[in-house]
């Protein structure tokens, strides 16, 4: 049986097989994808700014605090088996349709405690001249 070949070129078992193997890039492209468009759609760009500038500061005054409850967000989902995993995941994007604004707050703690992380990590790698 040959394979379906799409306009572009690709078969359908390709774009599986890289689903597969790139499953947390596919997975949170299409989370921010989805929520930058819905927060247009219905909340407005100013609460996602906001949030993300709120949840950046946070991140810059409480890194470990944001790493430690991400570490265990992550701990509780992969403790799971990969059913419930879809499940969570496909609750994820519900929520990215109707809370947008909540994952710009997750982008910004995350963005704000690197942010920190690399800034003190040059600071201390580079001596004073």
């Amino acid at each position: 049986m040959g394979e379906r070949k799409s306009k572009e070129g690709l078969s359908v078992k390709e774009i599986e097989a890289y689903a597969k193997r790139h499953r947390f890039e596919v997975f949170f492209s299409l989370i921010f994808i989805l929520a930058c468009l819905f927060t247009f759609a219905m909340w407005g760009a100013g609460w996602s700014i906001i949030c993300a500038t709120v949840g950046a500061l946070i991140g810059i005054f409480f890194p470990g605090k944001v790493e430690h409850f991400s570490k265990m967000t992550f701990q509780f989902v992969f403790r799971h088996e990969t059913g419930t995993q879809l499940v969570l995941a496909i609750v994820a994007l519900i929520l990215t349709i109707f809370i947008p604004p909540l994952y710009f707050l997750i982008l910004g703690l995350h963005g704000g405690k690197s942010l920190r992380h690399f800034a003190i990590e040059e600071h201390n790698s580079n001596p004073k001249k």
